[in-house]
């Protein structure tokens, strides 16, 4: 088969590699459609640990092929999308079930090999049924919107209150989509590029401010009464915006953190402390409904994938893909791979 394998830092390479088969539990499924995840970005630029060579990619929807024993033959040439979690299989959740509740899950893609490729076996419990009415390509956009909706869940938004989103990438906006839907009353968002803008104002968006703007946290309390948003969330990786969370936050207000890189620094613990702020860390997608619930919003029409996808590529053309989500040319959003 056909793989894209990030051979090091900056290099991309599309490979033959053979076939995968099907263990006991599991099959495998041909990716109809992969998507470019902001990990995905920072292994091509270093700035997560990833041995290499590795297939990237964890975010995709694809037709079962194969099946392994103890699976139903009939899912055969259904389509799916994948929850990339792998459980470990090993421990008492992985034995006792459900797995899905496993504390030791990996990405695929990170620490193992990835969903860029034609072909990619996983565990039957990862499977997700695609209801009518959503797209193919749109079940390959549904990890942000799980990691997003994990977030939202711990968060337990309140009607009117005011949120802070820094980061406009797929994952900032679809926790701008689902804090506008959970009730928000002023939602800030902060992002680089203006252009990324109008799809946070159609997501629901009532302030859109430049991040590289001076004095931007003096402009943010001055827009919250002088006293912080009650709700802040970090989803950019960006050092500078995960250093002034607890700046932006009020006092015995909330505060996250998704976004992910090795360069990011420690929270700073006593101005937390003195805000008495509650911190929440979200690590993933939750793997407890957030991939259904999130289906089920999008057939819905609760939220609108289109303006979200801006680019579609081949696996031959994997290097230019990676370097148009690095960098975000032409206004890049989602990248798209078509096996």
């Amino acid at each position: 088969m056909k793989a894209v394998v990030l051979a090091g830092v900056g290099q991309v390479e599309v490979q033959e590699r053979p076939d995968p088969t099907a263990d006991p539990l599991h099959v495998v499924v041909h990716v109809d459609v992969a998507s470019l995840c902001g990990t995905d970005a920072h292994q091509f630029e270093g700035r997560i640990d990833s041995p290499f060579p590795r297939v990237p990619g964890h975010d995709f929807a694809g037709t079962v092929v194969s099946v392994g024993e103890g699976v139903d033959e009939s899912l055969v040439g259904q389509q799916f999308a994948v929850k990339p979690s792998l459980p470990c299989g090993v421990c008492a959740a992985c034995v006792d079930g459900p797995s899905l509740d496993c504390p030791n899950k990996k990405l695929i893609g990170l620490w193992s090999d990835g969903c860029f490729a034609e072909l990619v076996a996983v565990p039957r419990v990862n499977l997700v049924p695609i209801p009518d009415g959503v797209p193919i390509w749109g079940a390959a956009l549904l990890e942000p919107f799980a990691v997003a909706l994990n977030c939202i869940d711990r968060l337990q938004i309140k009607l009117g209150d005011s949120v802070l989103v820094l980061g406009q990438g797929p994952i900032g906006l679809a926790v701008a989509r689902f804090a506008a839907l959970s009730g928000a009353g002023r939602l800030t968002v902060t992002d680089v590029r203006e252009e990324v803008f109008e799809v946070s104002r159609a997501f629901g968006a009532t302030d859109c401010l430049d991040s590289r703007t001076d004095g931007l946290v003096d402009r943010v309390l001055e827009m919250h009464g002088g006293r912080g948003a009650d709700i802040v969330v970090e989803t950019s990786g960006a050092p500078a915006a995960s250093a002034s969370v607890i700046d932006l936050v009020r006092k015995e207000g909330k505060a996250s953190f998704i976004g992910y890189a090795n360069d990011l620094p420690g929270i700073p613990v006593v101005p937390m402390m003195l805000k008495t702020a509650t911190v929440f860390g979200v690590g993933g997608n939750g793997g407890r409904g957030q991939y259904e619930r999130s289906l089920e919003l999008i057939r819905a029409g609760r939220v609108d994938l289109s303006p979200l996808v801006t680019h579609r590529f081949s696996l031959d053309d994997a290097p230019e893909a990676f370097e148009v989500a690095s960098t975000k040319r032409d206004g890049a959003i989602k990248v798209l791979l078509e096996p």
